[in-house]
């Protein structure tokens, strides 16, 4: 039996202790992110769930992501949902220790260390006139 295209996305499965940098932008002013991260395979190993609970500064914000791989158009996707009621689709890449998300109005690029325990990366948001900007400077380290 060959190995499920999910496969390679093994490295996320866990309990991760996230904090971050929240930059100012156009939309919201600075301040700081503490979440835990988990992800879980659903059974069959096809599809991940991935659940945050966060904190921005202090308040909580609560997410579920479903991510999987899309055989007809052989690309990796994941669909979030928060607690706000918005949900966003996006294309994920995996690329040795890189990892980028891309979405409409948020995207993210980072890296895994050597060891595999710990993800830094950046996320941007779409502001006005459809420019990127930082927004939240993260890192995710395997509890």
């Amino acid at each position: 039996m060959a190995a499920s295209p999910m496969s390679r996305f093994e490295i996320f499965i866990g309990t991760w202790n996230t904090t971050g940098e929240v930059l100012a932008t156009e939309a919201s002013p600075a301040g700081s992110l503490v979440a835990t991260d988990t992800y879980r395979w659903l059974p069959g190993k096809h599809f991940i769930v991935h659940e945050v609970d966060a904190r921005f500064d202090g308040k909580p914000a609560r997410s579920m992501e479903v991510m999987g791989f899309d055989a007809a158009t052989t690309a990796y996707f994941s669909r979030s949902y928060d607690d706000q009621g918005m949900t966003e689709a996006f294309v994920l890449a995996l690329d040795g220790r890189r990892w980028t998300i891309q979405g409409k109005t948020v995207r993210f690029e980072g890296a895994f260390n050597a060891r595999k325990d710990r993800l830094t990366g950046l996320w941007e948001i779409k502001g006005g006139r459809g420019r990127w900007q930082p927004w939240i400077r993260i890192e995710l380290s395997r509890a």
